[in-house]
């Protein structure tokens, strides 16, 4: 699984931005060791960067800019805010939105208080994050929690930042979509050319499918996710997970029905391919993560995310 960008990134990045309906195919890294991050720009406002292992975003608005994602650890996120005070020329941070809430994520996040910026997350999670933000300090952030879809505009430069309607990847997705470049900044929602995670105990696949309606609808073009190399052809990749996770489903109603045991969804599982980038292995783990919770019309109880630590 290609958690991490390769070592020409900037070549990606150029052919992102000559050509967003092409899609990157870009080799393995080489050695063993990766560098702490590597930066690119596909657009001429707008950089994205591998921190440890998660791809964080970053726009210049003019005045301000706008943060998706903060990394996975305190040494992450301090040099994510090296990149863009670098690649902005030290313009304030106004804006941060957090497409979810696991620690490889977001993490990072306490790394960039004090501040005054508005800080966007999925409605469900703003407990989370007013626990996650120290008190008594000189600036805090505001927090504005979202529960379907707003637009940010600044200057000429318009963003889409929604949710779905419910749980899909998580409890607390979040995804935001730059109307000028049709690139979707993703999350988890869809990672290239690595397997979807089903192992949260929120994850509901059928709010999964019905946000990638919603990246449909939109006309996504270009492609950020969390994990797995950008892309300037979102399509296959966004049809490639929902191909996934229909099968995946259908499947599990099936045996559902059959009030299957565990030990034969499993197994049973195991002599089938639904997707060629997933490993059998990960796709039992899947399947039986949501097993658990499956009810016999396709949807999930959910567990209990509100009982669960914030973003550190």
């Amino acid at each position: 699984m290609n958690r991490s960008f390769p070592p020409s990134l900037a070549a990606l990045a150029l052919v992102f931005a000559a050509n967003p309906a092409f899609a990157v195919e870009a080799p393995k890294p080489k050695a063993p060791e990766m560098p702490p991050f590597e930066v690119a720009q596909p657009y001429p406002n707008t950089w994205y960067g591998r921190f440890g292992p998660t791809n964080c975003s970053w726009i210049d608005m003019g005045d301000g800019v706008l943060v998706i994602d903060t990394g996975a650890t305190a040494a992450d996120a301090k040099n994510l805010k090296a990149e863009i005070a670098r690649t902005t020329k030290n313009k304030p941070i106004k804006w941060i939105a957090m497409t979810h809430f696991h620690s490889d994520s977001n993490d990072g996040f306490t790394t960039f208080l004090p501040t005054d910026a508005t800080v966007f997350v999925n409605a469900s999670a703003t407990g989370l994050i007013a626990s996650s933000i120290a008190q008594g300090k000189a600036k805090a952030p505001h927090v504005i929690g979202i529960s379907d879809h707003i637009a940010l505009v600044a200057g000429k430069q318009v963003f889409e930042i929604g949710v779905p309607a419910g749980n899909a990847h998580t409890a607390f997705d979040l995804y935001v979509f730059d109307a000028s470049t049709r690139t979707v900044f993703a999350g988890d929602l869809v990672t290239t050319d690595r397997c979807p995670m089903l192992s949260d105990p929120d994850c509901d696949i059928k709010g999964w499918l019905a946000i990638l309606e919603r990246f449909d609808a939109l006309g996504a073009r270009g492609l950020v996710p969390t994990r797995g190399n950008p892309t300037g052809n979102a399509v296959p990749e966004i049809e490639k997970t929902r191909r996934y996770l229909t099968s995946m489903l259908a499947f599990l109603v099936e045996k559902k029905k059959q009030n299957a045991p565990e030990a034969r969804v499993s197994g049973e599982l195991a002599a089938e391919q639904l997707a060629d980038y997933c490993p059998r292995e990960l796709s039992a783990l899947n399947a039986l993560s949501v097993y658990r919770r499956l009810l016999s019309d396709g949807t999930t109880r959910p567990g209990s995310a509100a009982a669960r630590p914030a973003a550190k």
